[in-house]
């Protein structure tokens, strides 16, 4: 290439030899990629301005050292399965992971404390269907009773025979009727009119004047499908009629009213004999408006604010007796903005004794407002009057109904139980062995470990009733003491000495047994 072209035209070392030099001043088209004067080493040297700032704050500056990562979640963040369709949880549910050859043998491990695992079959589980019995056929065995056979729904919608039609011919579709009309002056195609264009087929006013509807009032109604029909004869009613389908009000009782029952407003006072206190229901919505004004202050003033108001309301009180006017002290709350219901918030004043009726005490006003004070005790607001109270007690079920009350004071609590009468009496659905065991009386540890005694149903009762001599001898013998003629009457007398009138019961002899056999040891020794 000529060097006088190297400069001011196109090509480089890539297309030499590419030319058939003709003329010496052919040059290829476009800027050199490379001059015969240029150097790689010139062009490494050279970097702009920018790249040297660069060096420079990159020196100057240390970078921050990468953040610690952060530590895995200990649930990870749950998946959105709001569209996720059959791949959400119940993918998992259905098909579980498979356990490992590890996971199973720990698994294994753990069932073998159980004494089914041993007992189980091998190669086969124990019950391949659940809830039937042992030896069934699953397979070969249908449950329910069998349906006769009546035919396919095919032959039943296309039969191979079909009925005849005995539509008669006045009721079938767009059926002209035959008037029986002069046949030569009448002209059955002939149209009368001027046409509407209301139907396009131009048959409307033939349908109008033929159609069997008309006579019958039901020309206004359009042809439906069957099934919407029924569905708006059943759903819509006609006015006047009401909608019954399955006609219920035939199968029902006389006075009969359907619907949901809805409870009453008042149930206590239908539950109750007496009338309830109304004042109740007034004290409730005094203190919901308290509460209400607690509320609001709350959001408006802060806690110091009630010990200023305070203090501004006692500068006021001159005479140092703690009351004020109560037009005063609403007069104080209006200029602070705090309204209120006076007609709710003076009955609890009066209860809590801060309102005579003119005069309000400031203190115990303030402290009623204030929403971080506890509010004073309250008074106990009865539902009933005193004289429908009826309250049941231990020893008023225990005295005998027609006797008067022992008031005076007495150690420990009556029992309710009698030795010698039938009371109280025996409970409605119960027997009287739900009353004679005691059952109430009982402590855990005798339900859960009872005695000979429990089990056999032998009571306080049976233990000091008045016995015969050959009973007892017989059941103290068949315990192992042993008898002769003459010990057993000498110790019949003993026992006879622990009762006025000479009655022994199995308590009484066993005393005198203790007894007898305390002296007879004493005297070996």
């Amino acid at each position: 290439m000529p060097v006088d072209c190297q400069r001011s035209t196109s090509g480089g070392k890539g297309n030499w030899g590419m030319f058939i030099e003709r003329d010496p001043k052919i040059c290829a088209a476009g800027l050199p990629s490379a001059q015969p004067d240029d150097k790689v080493s010139d062009s490494l040297k050279h970097y702009l301005l920018k790249d040297e700032v660069d060096a420079l704050m990159s020196d100057a500056i240390f970078p921050p050292e990468p953040p610690r990562p952060l530590p895995p979640l200990r649930h990870p963040i749950p998946l959105d399965k709001r569209f996720a369709g059959p791949f959400g949880q119940v993918a998992q549910l259905i098909n579980p992971p498979i356990k490992t050859k590890f996971q199973t043998l720990v698994d294994d491990f753990k069932d073998t404390a159980y004494t089914s695992y041993w007992n189980k079959p091998l190669a086969q589980v124990r019950d391949p269907v659940p809830m039937l019995p042992d030896g069934m056929d699953t397979f070969g065995t249908t449950f329910g009773k069998k349906t006769p056979f009546h035919g396919r729904l095919y032959d039943v919608v296309m039969p191979k025979n079909p009925l005849p039609d005995k539509t008669p011919r006045s009721k079938e579709a767009g059926v002209q009727l035959d008037r029986v009309y002069c046949s030569p002056p009448y002209n059955g195609d002939v149209t009368f009119g001027h046409r509407t264009f209301v139907d396009k087929r131009g048959t409307y006013a033939k349908c109008c004047l033929t159609d069997d509807r008309v006579v019958l009032g039901k020309g206004g109604r359009t042809i439906l499908n069957t099934l919407q029909a029924k569905y708006l004869d059943a759903n819509q009613p006609r006015i006047g009629n009401p909608i019954t389908p399955n006609n219920n009000i035939n199968n029902v009782p006389a006075g009969y009213a359907f619907g949901k029952l809805k409870p009453p407003d008042n149930l206590p006072a239908c539950l109750s004999y007496c009338e309830l206190n109304p004042e109740r229901l007034f004290f409730k919505k005094c203190l919901g408006h308290l509460n209400s004004l607690r509320k609001s202050l709350s959001k408006r003033f802060l806690p110091s604010f009630f010990r200023d108001f305070y203090l501004n309301i006692k500068y006021y009180d001159k005479e140092r007796s703690g009351w004020l006017p109560k037009k005063a002290v609403y007069d104080l709350c209006a200029l602070r903005l705090i309204r209120f219901d006076s007609s709710l918030v003076e009955p609890l004043l009066s209860m809590w004794q801060a309102y005579d009726g003119e005069n309000i005490e400031y203190k115990t006003f303030v402290h009623v407002i204030n929403y971080r004070e506890p509010s004073p005790d309250l008074l106990k607001v009865k539902d009933v009057p005193d004289e429908c109270l009826s309250f049941s007690t231990t020893y008023t079920e225990m005295v005998e109904p027609g006797k008067e009350e022992d008031r005076s004071r007495m150690a420990g609590l009556p029992s309710g139980r009698y030795f010698d009468m039938d009371y109280p009496v025996t409970p409605v659905r119960c027997c009287r062995a739900d009353r004679t065991c005691l059952p109430h009386e009982s402590d855990m540890k005798a339900c859960l470990n009872p005695s000979i005694l429990t089990l056999y149903h032998v009571n306080h009762r049976d233990m000091y009733a008045k016995r015969e001599p050959q009973i007892v001898r017989r059941v103290f013998e068949a315990a192992g003491e042993i008898f002769t003629d003459e010990k057993f009457n000498e110790i019949w007398e003993k026992a006879k000495k622990y009762h006025s009138a000479g009655w022994v019961c199995y308590e009484t002899f066993n005393r005198a047994v203790q007894l007898s056999n305390s002296v007879e040891s004493n005297n070996t020794e």
